[in-house]
């Protein structure tokens, strides 16, 4: 029987979004690994602090990434010709700078 493009062989199969087994598990042992650990993770920062402001911002920075989403730069590009818009013929000269007309 072929292959229909676009449609799985094994519709039944794992939902989207979906996390296998190994990475729940694994996931499990850190949090039981990490549990009651907060306390101690906020002093050993604060004497990383104290000992070099730039160890300290370095291991922040290396920690960011599992808080934090990555910003990311997006460049946009407006295709075809540059038309201001109609309302603006009905701005006073003096509101709407003239290289906009």
């Amino acid at each position: 029987m072929p292959f229909v493009k676009g449609q799985s062989g094994n519709p039944g199969g794992r939902p989207k979004g979906a996390s296998n087994k190994a990475t729940a598990e694994a996931r499990a042992v850190f949090m039981k690994l990490m549990n009651g650990q907060v306390e101690h993770i906020e002093a050993a920062l604060e004497e990383l602090r104290a000992e070099s402001s730039e160890k300290y911002i370095g291991a922040l920075s290396k920690m960011m990434p599992y808080f934090m989403p990555k910003q990311e730069h997006t460049e946009i590009t407006l295709r075809g010709p540059h038309k201001a818009p109609s309302w603006f013929k009905d701005m006073p000269v003096n509101e709407v700078s003239e290289d906009l007309l």
